[in-house]
This record gives structure tokens, C-alpha cells and sequence, in this order.
């Protein structure tokens, strides 16, 4: 009997299938264990919000370099509504499409359907925080991509390799440096036997780049100018960076570093042998311009504590991982070695479960699914950051009017958001330490002069407030509003509130006047 071909497309088919199925489970994990949502995840869904109130980027409030980070979210709540149900399966959709992602180039990698699966489980289980959902999917879609282009150089591949560096741009300005480099490397080592056929892909690659990132430059430099842009991102990053800075990197930092390095130096050797032979399994310019990419981000996105860190680096490492290990070793072992690993994904998953008694069932799965869904479409306390400000959250919704704006001090950007109120001065929250510069505070008093503030909520108390950003402080005043306490929710908080009238109502849960009503 004549013996049964598979087509070339069968095995493809299969890799997609599976691709899916764990891009399914991915989200299903993830949505079913989702908790209390992190403060730092209102930042940029407070600025989602505030393009729906007819604000607009730079010219109305600031943009810290990452107006793609936002305005996805804005685009989802226009079409699907303006709540954090909508903004959550969007962010699980992107981790899941990177899980998907993840086990594709981890099988071609090290030719191991189990190696695949065992990074995607991995990723699933350490799995970044929402908020820093385009921190996992840029570079495992820059990676794709790539080494699609390596397969098959042409203008139509090298359009979308730049397409992506302008989309990583947008998401978060400094991507494109870990874009651009890892595509550059890849540019370079694909066409390193034509040296003037690689001058021209790397500029016509440049060209494209900065001509799909040209009408954001030209909007900005409408509205505020690109320098003085610029100079408020750099002052944020460097803010940043003096927050986050901390001593000298455990050893883990160097043993994860060292993995991707490894690669760039494997890529010197010879490229791919015929496939039916041991060895590797990618050319040299995928070997090379991965990791090259990955060594970047880890040397970057792993200056903090490792442990909150490392979610964030999981995906593309795994790849690097791999890409290193199927240049080393057979498939025989890579599947050993995967299979035990995953082995232990396993066991690591389930042991929470096991722990609490608990039984894991459809239903059970079915009926947690449904809490999460009113929890997440009501905005219900034990989803917030910091449920005891619910009540100072429903205070502002019910008794300050629609077109009030909320002015923030102290980390609550999630304050504006489930109040359904925009924020005021341009910036969601007011953080010490953060924009405290004499030109930012210059553009927060002119925001503020063009609106109507209801609410000032301070909450870290007003001398904090007052000593951190004087000027601003002298806006308050200036502007009639009332000091008042809330020392039914936190003795520190102040809520700074236009003058009530003798007839004003108070509300009961707080305290303090209702002009609302």
C-alpha cells in the first residue's frame, strides 16, 4: 500500500491549531484568575478615557511617549464601551496572541513541538502584569517577523519589518531602539555578502521607519514642538530611572543576560546545515539579530526587582533560549529537557489549587468567569487598587457634576477613571518627585485656567501637595475652593471642593457637600 503524504501545509496547519489553542487557554488562565487591577494600569487607561472627553494628546494633556499605549484602548472603548471589562480582554488579547507567538518561534527554534508548548506554558504561568502588555508581544512580533524576512528578503516583508518598528515607536518610544538595532543586525548579517545590496535595505528600511512614524513628529511639533516633547519624556525617564534604580544586579540578571549573549556569539559560526542533519536550525541572521534584540531588553527591562521584572522578559527569552539550544543540542534532547520542564509548569500551576482543597471544574471555571465579568463591568471595590477609596470614587460620581473635571495628587490615576469624571491639569495623578519641573508646572496652571475643576483630591494631604508643585498649590487657593476631611475613609486625605451653598446637600457616605443633586 502506497504510503500517505502529508502536504506541506499539513504541518503549518497543525503549528497554527496548536498556536491557537494555547493562545485560547492563555486568555481563558488569565481572565478567570484576574484580580484587584494594578494602580500603575489606570495611567494609561485614564488617558484612553480622557481622548473620549474630547481631550486630545500633547495639546491637552501630556503624553510621556506612548500615545499607541492609549489610544488602542481609546478606539476599543469608543466601538465597545468605556469600561475596564473592555480594556482587560483587550490586554489579555495581545498577551494571548504573544503566547501563540511565542510557541510558534520556540518550535521553529529548536524543532520541538514540546519545547513550544513548554515556553508558551511558561509564559501563561509567569505572566507579565497587564499594563505591560506591549513589553511581551513587541519583541516576540519584532522576532517573527525578522526572521520571516530572513527566509524570504523582499520589499513586501521588509515593509512590514518596518511597519512594526514604527508601531514598537509609537507603543513606547525607547522599543525603537531595540527594534531598530535587532533589524539593523538582521539587515546586516542577511546581506553581508552584498555589502552595497545591505547599505540600501538598511536605508530604504530607515526611510519606511521614519515615514510611517513622520505624522506623529508632525502632530506633535504642531502642537508643542518636538524639543520641548522630547525634553518632558526624558525628564520622565529620568524619574524613573532614579526611582527604580537599586544596588547591584543578583546573579539571576547575569545568567539571563548571558543566555542571549551566548547567542550572539553563536551566531559567528557557520549557518544552517541541510535539514535532514543535526544542528542548527536558523540562519545566522536570525540567530544574530534575536538575540541581539533579547540581550537589549534584558539588559533594560531588568534594572528593577528581578522578581517583577522578569514577567516582562519571559516570552522572548524563552526564545532566545531556545534558538540557543537548537543550535547546540539534538531534538532528542531538546524534547527530553522540554517535557520535563514542563512537567514542572504543571505541577507549579496546579499547586495553588491543591493547596486550597479545591477542584477544578468547567463549572467551576463557567462560574468564576461570570464574577469576574460584573466585577470588572461595575468597577467593583475589590477590583480597585485600593478598595477603600470606593467610597471617595462614588462620592465623585454621584455628587460633582458630568462636566467636572477631578484634580489628583498623591498615585490614584484610577481616581478619574471608575468616577467617570476627566482628569484635570493634564496628568491623571500627581506623584512627588514627578513633573515638578518650572515648564511642566507652567503647562499644568494654563490647562487648568481653560477648566473647570470640581474636585481636588489630595491624598497624601494638602502640605504635601502644597510643598511638592507651590504654584499649583497657589492655584487651589486662588480658586476659592474648601479644604475638607474624609476621616471615614483616610485621615490623611483632603478633598478640596467649590464653596457649598447653604442649601447644599450632604452626603451621607462621606461627609462632604453634593452639588449634584
Amino acid at each position: 500500500m502506497e504510503r500517505l503524504r502529508l502536504s506541506p501545509a499539513a504541518p503549518r496547519l497543525r503549528s497554527g491549531q496548536a498556536a491557537v489553542i494555547l493562545g485560547g487557554a492563555a486568555f481563558l488562565y488569565r481572565y478567570v484568575t484576574t484580580g484587584a487591577i494594578e494602580n500603575d494600569h489606570f495611567v494609561m487607561l485614564a488617558r484612553a478615557h480622557q481622548v473620549l472627553y474630547g481631550d486630545w494628546p500633547v495639546r491637552d494633556f501630556v503624553d510621556p511617549g506612548q500615545p499607541l499605549a492609549y489610544l488602542v484602548s481609546t478606539a476599543a472603548a469608543a466601538i465597545f464601551g468605556p469600561t475596564l471589562l473592555v480594556n482587560i480582554v483587550l490586554c489579555l488579547l495581545f498577551l494571548s496572541a504573544t503566547v501563540a507567538v511565542t510557541y510558534l518561534l520556540v518550535r521553529r527554534a529548536s524543532g520541538s513541538a514540546i519545547a513550544g508548548v513548554a515556553a508558551a506554558a511558561i509564559t501563561i504561568l509567569i505572566s507579565p502584569r497587564m499594563y505591560n502588555t506591549t513589553k511581551v508581544i513587541v519583541p516576540v512580533v519584532a522576532i517573527w517577523l525578522a526572521w520571516g524576512y530572513a527566509d524570504a528578503p523582499g520589499r513586501r516583508r521588509l515593509v512590514a519589518l518596518s511597519g512594526w518598528t514604527a508601531i514598537a515607536f509609537l507603543l513606547r518610544h525607547d522599543y525603537i531602539a531595540y527594534v531598530a538595532i535587532s533589524s539593523a543586525v538582521l539587515l546586516a548579517v542577511r546581506h553581508a555578502d552584498a555589502r552595497g545590496e545591505a547599505l540600501r535595505t538598511l536605508a530604504l528600511y530607515a526611510a519606511l521607519s521614519l515615514l510611517f512614524i513622520s505624522p506623529w513628529l508632525l502632530y506633535v511639533q504642531w502642537y508643542e514642538g518636538v524639543p520641548e516633547y522630547l525634553a518632558s519624556a526624558l525628564r520622565f525617564v529620568a524619574t524613573e530611572g532614579r526611582r527604580t534604580a537599586g544596588g547591584s544586579p543578583p546573579a539571576l540578571f547575569y545568567v539571563l543576560v548571558a543566555i542571549p549573549a551566548l547567542g550572539v556569539l553563536l551566531s559567528f559560526r557557520d549557518g544552517p546545515r541541510p535539514e535532514h542533519s543535526r544542528g542548527p536550525r536558523l540562519s545566522r541572521a536570525q540567530l544574530a539579530s534575536a538575540s541581539a534584540l533579547v540581550l537589549l531588553i534584558a539588559v533594560v527591562f531588568l534594572r528593577d526587582v528581578l522578581a517583577a521584572r522578569l514577567p516582562d522578559v519571559v516570552a522572548p527569552m524563552a526564545v532566545a533560549a531556545a534558538a540557543v539550544a537548537g543550535h547546540l543540542f539534538s531534538t532528542r534532547v531538546l524534547n527530553r529537557a522540554a517535557s520535563a520542564g514542563l512537567a514542572v509548569v504543571i505541577v507549579l500551576a496546579v499547586m495553588p489549587a491543591a493547596a486550597r482543597s479545591t477542584i477544578v471544574t468547567p463549572a467551576g471555571v463557567a462560574r468564576q468567569a461570570v464574577r469576574v465579568t460584573r466585577r470588572l463591568e461595575n468597577g467593583s471595590p475589590d477590583i480597585q487598587p485600593n478598595p477603600a477609596l470606593a467610597p471617595l470614587v462614588d462620592y465623585l460620581a454621584r455628587c460633582t457634576l458630568a462636566s467636572d473635571r477631578v484634580l489628583v495628587s498623591g498615585f490614584g490615576p484610577e481616581i478619574p477613571v471608575l468616577a467617570h469624571r476627566p482628569f484635570a491639569s493634564g496628568l491623571a495623578s500627581w506623584i512627588p518627585g514627578y513633573y515638578d519641573d518650572p515648564a511642566d508646572v507652567a503647562r499644568a496652571i494654563a490647562q487648568l485656567n481653560r477648566e473647570r475643576v470640581g474636585a481636588a483630591v489630595m491624598l497624601d494631604g494638602s502640605t504635601v501637595f502644597m510643598s511638592s508643585w507651590p504654584d499649583l498649590g497657589r492655584w487651589v487657593r486662588e480658586r476659592a475652593l474648601e479644604e475638607h476631611a474624609v476621616p471615614s475613609i483616610d485621615s490623611r486625605i483632603r478633598v478640596w471642593l467649590p464653596r457649598a451653598a447653604p442649601d447644599t446637600a450632604i452626603d451621607r457616605a462621606t461627609g462632604l457637600p453634593c452639588f449634584a443633586r
